[in-house]
C-alpha cells in the first residue's frame, strides 16, 4: 500500500487528539477525511508531514517509515502539505512564494522548469507573478498555496481545508485543480469540512469523530449513507 497508517495516536500535552487511527491510500487516488471541528483532521495531517510526532502507531509511505523523520526529510521523500488557511508569505511576490516551495530542489534548472509548469497550470499566477502574495484574493492565494506545495513535485500531496472561506464558484475551480493533480499521477489526502465536495471527488473516505475513525468507504457510497447525510450534508 502506498500510504499505510496503523493505530496512530497523537496529542498535545495530556490531551490525546487521535485515538488508534488506521487508514490507507492507494497510489494515484484521492482519499478524504471529513469531520467536525476538533475531530482530529489537522492533527492527523501534521503527523503525516512530521510537524507533530505520534505517541503511538506507525506511518508508512512508499516503503519508508515516517515516524522519526524530520519534516524536511519527509518533503524530500515525496510528501508535501498545503496547510489550512493557505499561509502564503504575504510580503513576498507570487514567484518568490513558489521558489520557496522548491527550496529543497538544488537543481536551478529543475526549479525553473517547475515554475514554468506552475504558471502554465495556474495562468492567474503567471499574471500576478510579481505581485505581493498578500494582495491576492482568497481564491488566488489558495491556488498559490497549492502550486507552492507542488514545487517539490510530491508523490503525495496533503490538502488541508482547501475550500475554506472561498466562494462556491472558486471552490469549483479548486475541485477541478485537485482532480487534475490526481489525474497527473499525484496521490492526494484531502481534509475538508465541505463534506459534499470532498466525498464527490474521493475514491475513498474516512469519517473522524473525536479523534477516531467511525466510518469508512468509497466516496460515492458515503454520500448516500444516512448517518453521513444527516450529520455532514444537512439532508
Amino acid at each position: 500500500m502506498f500510504l499505510k497508517v496503523q493505530n496512530l495516536c497523537a496529542g498535545y500535552g495530556h490531551i490525546e487528539a487521535l485515538h488508534d487511527v488506521t487508514m490507507e491510500a492507494k497510489e494515484g487516488s484521492i482519499v478524504t477525511l471529513i469531520g467536525a471541528n476538533g475531530a482530529g483532521k489537522s492533527t492527523f495531517m501534521m503527523c503525516l508531514s512530521g510537524v507533530l510526532k505520534p505517541t503511538k502507531g506507525t506511518i508508512e509511505f512508499n516503503g519508508l517509515k515516517l515516524n522519526n523523520m524530520h519534516p524536511e526529510q519527509i518533503v524530500a521523500a515525496g510528501l508535501s502539505q498545503c496547510p489550512e488557511g493557505r499561509r502564503v508569505w504575504a510580503k513576498m511576490t507570487v514567484q518568490e512564494n513558489l521558489e520557496m516551495g522548491g527550496i529543497s530542489v538544488k537543481d536551478k534548472q529543475l526549479v525553473a522548469e517547475r515554475l514554468d509548469a506552475a504558471f502554465t497550470n495556474f495562468p492567474i499566477l503567471a499574471e500576478r507573478r510579481r505581485q505581493l502574495a498578500g494582495s491576492l484574493s482568497g481564491g488566488e492565494q489558495q491556488m498559490l498555496a497549492i502550486a507552492r506545495a507542488l514545487m517539490s513535485k510530491p508523490k503525495l500531496l496533503l490538502l488541508d481545508e482547501p475550500s475554506l472561506g472561498l466562494a462556491p464558484i472558486i471552490v469549483d475551480k479548486v475541485v477541478d485543480i485537485i482532480k487534475k493533480i490526481r489525474d497527473d499521477g499525484t496521490t492526494i489526502i484531502l481534509v475538508e469540512q465541505n463534506a459534499f465536495m470532498a466525498l464527490s471527488i474521493a475514491d475513498y473516505a474516512y469519517v473522524l469523530e473525536t479523534g477516531r475513525v467511525v466510518l469508512s468507504g468509497e466516496g460515492p457510497a458515503l454520500l448516500q449513507n444516512d448517518d453521513v447525510r444527516k450529520s455532514y450534508l444537512g439532508v
